[in-house]
């Protein structure tokens, strides 16, 4: 049996997911990023660890699954965005993956921030703010602080790229994350001669963007020894984490939005055109059509795990949520949170969280999707795990959520990528049809819908 390999490189943790062609997961590696910090706002991974981490969350897939490596027909990934490393003229590793979440690049020049809140900005690019955040930033820090490191570097790659280069040989990357860097032209597909000049960044460093869900190549010798998988395995580029988990949860089939409980929270709907809009950022779609507009909030499911490190460790998560199922609706507790609170005052703090990131989703929804364009939203992310945490979401909106009956979606999604790039499917939307299939559905009670409406407009 043929199996599809799909990896999710995410912030906390690096996902390896095996599936067959009907997309039922066969084995499953989780393990955590634990990213480096030799001083504050350094957040770093060396590349032998990233292949160490990816390699035994293989191990971990396929001991599940019962299989062996030689039984993976292609493979591609969902990604982090703006996390890099440099490589130098032999392609050895220059820097470690900086991750996007390091702060060594906060300052910008003004230039650049006037630059990034342009007209011609917006229209390109897609979005509007450069930040110490993204790459360009970070690698302007190295210009200034570590310039032997900058006169060496040959290649500028973020970690999806690399991935990439590294098992195939080939450098190219996927335009839905280079849409996240600021000098990617969403509408010609490459990067952008203004924002490359400006950022002072050269093109040549840097891998050639292609259509998110494309073939790029084949493991080499070289990729089958770091990942573990034979040579001559195909590999497509996938796309960002939030993108590629909407594929996987089936945007554009049975919804046309999808909504993500993480890390951060996040909206995302597909769209015609990458038209700006404030708050939003675009990307190309695997149709090579059309284009995802996302809008996110830092702000995430972190509350709710920072409620129970801090205030009630002897409780899970999943009891925290089952005490403020027997709380009222629109429950907003009085005072300070206690280590020693009752299970009901936990309950309704626990409630006003989870009341709290279905606000947060319902304006981002509003944020990323035209009016009236949808009519029903997959859920994804940890938090989708939770029916009541959905069916809150759901009566907040409006709309119906639908849950994928996968939990992996990210990782679900980079397979049906790799199955069409194996010619299991046509297409990445067909492997989508054959292996992305929903679950439950959750209906919103318009008497709590019309509830939650009033208590907003208090």
């Amino acid at each position: 049996m043929s199996l599809y390999l799909g990896i999710d490189l995410g912030t906390s943790y690096f996902k390896v997911g095996l599936f067959d062609a009907a997309g039922s997961l066969k084995g499953l590696g989780r393990v955590a990023v634990d990213p480096r910090t030799p001083r504050p706002g350094r957040y770093e991974l060396p590349a032998q660890a990233f292949w160490q981490k990816l390699r035994r969350g293989l191990d971990e897939a396929l001991a599940q699954a019962g299989a062996r490596a030689d039984s993976i027909a292609a493979l591609s990934y969902s990604s982090q965005a703006n996390s890099f490393l440099i490589l130098d003229q032999a392609d050895a590793p220059l820097t470690p993956l900086i991750l996007w979440t390091d702060t060594r690049g906060a300052e910008v020049p003004p230039a650049w921030e006037e630059f990034s809140q342009t007209e011609p900005f917006r229209r390109h690019v897609g979005f509007a703010g450069i930040s110490g955040g993204f790459a360009v930033g970070k690698w302007l820090w190295i210009e200034k602080n570590q310039p032997e490191i900058w006169a060496k570097a040959r290649r500028l790659l973020t970690i999806s790229d690399y991935f990439t280069y590294a098992l195939t040989g080939e450098p190219v990357g996927d335009g839905s994350t280079a849409a996240f860097l600021g000098i990617f032209d969403l509408t010609a597909g490459t990067w952008w001669e203004r924002s490359l000049a400006t950022f002072s960044i050269d093109a040549g460093k840097l891998s050639r963007p292609i259509r998110p869900g494309s073939r790029c190549g084949v493991v080499s010798a070289r990729g089958a020894a770091l990942l573990g998988v034979p040579s001559g395995t195909a590999v497509a580029v996938g796309g960002l984490d939030h993108h590629i988990a909407a594929v996987g949860s089936g945007v554009g089939r049975f919804a046309e939005m999808s909504i993500s409980t993480g890390t951060v929270l996040a909206a995302l709907a597909l769209v015609d055109e990458p038209a700006p809009k404030e708050g939003c950022y675009h990307g190309p779609h695997v149709d090579g059509q059309r284009y995802f507009r996302l809008a996110f909030d830092p702000d995430g499911a972190g509350q709710l795990e920072d409620y129970q490190k801090r205030f009630s460790p002897g409780l899970s998560i999943e009891q925290l949520i089952a005490l403020a199922a027997k709380t009222p609706a629109g429950s907003r507790p009085s005072g300070t949170p206690t280590a020693g609170a009752s299970d009901k005052e936990h309950g309704a703090r626990i409630r006003c969280i989870l009341e709290k990131v279905a606000a947060t989703h319902c304006r981002l929804a509003r944020d990323a999707a035209d009016p009236g364009s949808v009519r029903r939203i997959v859920a994804t992310g940890g938090g989708a795990r939770s029916p009541f945490w959905l069916q809150i979401k759901a009566d907040m909106l409006g709309i119906p959520i639908v849950k994928s009956s996968s939990s992996e979606r990210a990782c679900l999604g980079a397979a049906a990528i790799a199955a069409a790039a194996a010619g299991a499917y046509a297409s990445v939307d067909e492997a989508t049809l054959g292996m992305v299939h929903p679950g439950d559905t959750f209906d919103p009670d318009p008497k709590v819908t019309e509830f939650y409406r009033k208590l907003a407009a208090q």
